[in-house]
Formats: structure tokens, sequence, C-alpha cells
């Protein structure tokens, strides 16, 4: 179906808001270091790191960066997480076809900004993992091992070592970064577990935001598509001789994927797919229904109605087991920033750098 779906946006419908822009979440967002390693290689393969700039140095001096109770963070440390940030921003902007000089004014919020982010990172991860130690959760090196092995496997040692030369890791620090970030998931995970939501929250939730359960009209059909408007013509009038429209899909179809499938697209509501498709095929009443020849940017399509399904409000029961799950991981995230919060209040954290 990829051949008109364009619109790739999901609806998280009935999802409660998770808590944003706080620095518990930042230990599984911002200093992710399996996503920063692969972007990394995205950017050594892409050569926008062409010949291999030494490690940046956002953090200028030496000695400590962040003391987290008994334990002290370098500057070059620091400067070590903050380099496979700004190669994250680099890929961004390098998307857009802009350069990134993280040294520049105009980069200067952008950069303050990474650096909270990061700091903020590594003292929350830091207090997981000793909150973690203590309560005897561990993560085995076999796990550490598989994620390693995992993104080595995907694009390569090679490729893998010219990443960690650019950020200036070493593999035995990227192991432990990975372990830590395993052991606070599990954190996490504990958590999770142990929370508990009532048929009477969800069933509360369910009522406060009625209007979020409502499922848009869909229709299910069935396509042909084909490159020139002289191959749709010939399509119309052997279907108009009786001949099958899912032989046709079969035979003739260029979208494969549906093809296979006697040209069948499944439901689908408006908005997932061109505006053209969409329109034409809802204009569709009654099943079996055939399209006039409709052009888009895919070439020209032959839609045929199997059926349609109303818009109406999910029921509570049919809704209630993705709403329990969805709010436990709300709590949960609730949960998890308390307990940073109650650690950070535990322990004396020093930061040394602007």
């Amino acid at each position: 179906m990829s051949d008109i779906e364009p619109n790739n946006e999901t609806k998280n419908e009935g999802q409660p808001q998770q808590p944003r822009d706080r620095s518990t979440l930042i230990v599984l967002s911002s200093v992710l270091i399996v996503v920063a390693i692969v972007v990394g290689v995205l950017l050594w393969k892409t050569n926008i790191l062409k010949s291999g700039p030494k490690p940046l140095a956002l953090i200028s001096g030496s000695g400590p960066a962040i003391i987290i109770g008994d334990k002290t963070i370098s500057k070059a440390d620091l400067n070590k997480q903050l380099n496979l940030q700004v190669l994250l921003l680099k890929q961004f902007f390098a998307s857009q076809g802009r350069p990134f000089d993280p040294y520049s004014k105009d980069s200067a919020q952008i950069i303050t900004q990474i650096k909270n982010n990061v700091i903020q990172g590594i003292i929350t991860l830091n207090l997981l993992t000793g909150y973690a130690k203590q309560k005897g959760i561990k993560v085995d090196d076999k796990e550490v091992d598989t994620t390693l092995g995992m993104l080595e496997g995907r694009f390569g040692k090679d490729k893998f070592s010219a990443v960690l030369k650019e950020s200036g890791l070493s593999m035995d620090e990227i192991k432990q970064q990975i372990k830590d970030q395993l052991i606070a998931r599990d954190v996490y995970t504990d958590i999770e577990k142990n929370v508990k939501v009532s048929d009477a929250e969800a069933r509360a939730f369910y009522k406060q935001h009625i209007k979020e359960f409502k499922a848009a009209e869909e229709v299910h059909a069935r396509h042909i598509l084909v490159k020139t408007p002289q191959e749709a013509d010939q399509i119309e009038k052997e279907l108009k001789a009786g001949k099958s429209f899912t032989m046709l899909a079969m035979e003739k179809s260029i979208d494969k994927a549906s093809g296979a499938k006697g040209g069948d697209l499944g439901f689908f509501t408006q908005d997932m797919m061109v505006p053209e498709f969409s329109k034409a095929a809802f204009a569709l009443k009654k099943p079996g229904q055939i399209s006039p020849v409709v052009k888009t940017q895919f070439g020209y399509h032959i839609i045929q109605l199997i059926a349609r399904k109303k818009a109406e409000v999910k029921s509570f029961k049919e809704i209630k087991p993705m709403l329990e799950q969805n709010l436990a991981k709300r709590q949960a995230s609730s949960d998890l920033e308390k307990l940073v919060d109650s650690l950070k209040a535990k322990t004396k954290i020093e930061i040394k750098v602007q």
C-alpha cells in the first residue's frame, strides 16, 4: 500500500498525554547512546563528518564538570556526551540542507539547551543506576553485548568504530553507557509492573475524554494502479465487459503489494490516502461500485468499494485494555519522576560548568 500512502501521521486515540520537559525522561531520550550511535553512523555513511574531525570541546578546560554524591563526571566525559548530541543535531540540519556550526553565535542558544539536557540526563541516569544497585536491579552483560552486537551487525564494525572515534568514546565507555541505560529502563519497568489502574479510574478517564475515542469513518476498498490513462481506459472496458476486478488487479496493477491480494487495501480513513484517492473512494456508496479513473501522483487508479464503516464512538469495553495500559504508563512515568526528585533531594549535586 506504500504506493498510495504518503501521509504517515497516526493518531494516538485515547492515549493520555505523557509528561514532558522533565529531566527524568531525558534518560530515555536526549542521552540515549544507541540513538546517538545510529545517527553517528548515518553521518559517517553520508560523509557529513568527512575527514574525521577531532571530537568537539564545547566545555573548555579540565577537571570536574558534575559532582553527584561521591561520583565525579569530568569535563572530558561531558564533552563526549555533548559531541554525540551535536552529531544528532548536525544530521537534523543536514537533512534540511543546512550546515550547523556548534561554535557560532547563532547556535549559542541551541548549544546551551543541549548542555542543560545532557547534564540533567547524566544526573538522572547516575541517580537511577545508584538506586537500582540498592534494589538489586541488574542487567546481564549478555544483554549489553547483544545490544552492541546488533549495532555492529547492522552497520559494520569498521563504520561503528569510526563513529566512536568521531565522538571520542571508547568501546568500554559505550558498553557502560548501554548498560546504565538498560538498568534505567528496568527501573521504569519495575515501577510500571506495580502500577494498577482500577476500572473506576479507566471509566472516569473515558467519560472525561469521550471525544478522543471517536473512530473516523472508514472504507474498505481495492484498487488497480497503472501508469497511463490509456491503460486505465482499457481496464475500464474489461471491467464493463464483466472481467473480475480481483484478477485484473493481480495481473496489471503496478502496486504489487495490494495487487497480490487482488488490489485489496483493507479499511482506511480519509487522511490515510492522498486527497484525490480519498475523495474518489469515499464517494462510492454501495459495495461493488467502481469509481471513474482517478489520477494521483502515483499514476491512474480504478477503485472498487468493498464495505463502509460509519464514524462512531468506541465503547468503553472495546477501548478498556488499551486505555488501562496507557494510564499505567502515564502513572509509571509520574512515579519515575517522583523517584528521581526524591533521589535528588537526598544527594549532593554540584554542576561546575556554565
